[in-house]
């Protein structure tokens, strides 16, 4: 951390015996030790609230992009349907035109005068058979 090796830190103690004297020396480096202890858990700390806060905002990054996709997904699944609707719709018409055509006159009301296109494609076709 600081860089300091071994034999440097025998001149610093040698200096701090001279300075403090041999009394007082154990209670100042138990003090140091300790705030160094404190600095190391503080450090730490804020590390691990960084980490977190990176952690949340990568988080936050990762779902923006699945709702991205996701959206995409729909839109694709919107644009498959199109045509299963168009088949139903479809159908749908188609039933609706033989429920119609179930719902036609009778022959007897038919050959009666009414003069739709339908009768008037059977009479013609009872012509041509007969002739």
């Amino acid at each position: 951390m600081f860089n300091i090796a071994f034999p440097e830190l025998i001149v610093i103690g040698i200096v701090a015996i001279f300075v403090i004297g041999p009394d007082k020396l154990p209670k100042i480096v138990r003090g140091a030790g300790l705030m160094m202890g404190r600095m190391q858990r503080y450090l730490n700390e804020v590390k691990n609230d960084l980490d977190s806060e990176l952690r949340s905002e990568d988080l936050k990054r990762l779902q923006d992009e699945l709702s991205q996709h996701d959206r995409g997904l729909n839109e694709e699944l919107r644009k498959g349907t199109r045509p299963v609707e168009t088949i139903l719709q479809e159908s749908e018409q188609s039933r609706q035109q033989a429920s119609r055509e179930k719902e036609a006159p009778s022959p007897d009301a038919q050959a009666s005068g009414d003069d739709t296109p339908l009768t008037q494609n059977l009479e013609t076709a009872i012509k041509t058979e007969h002739n």
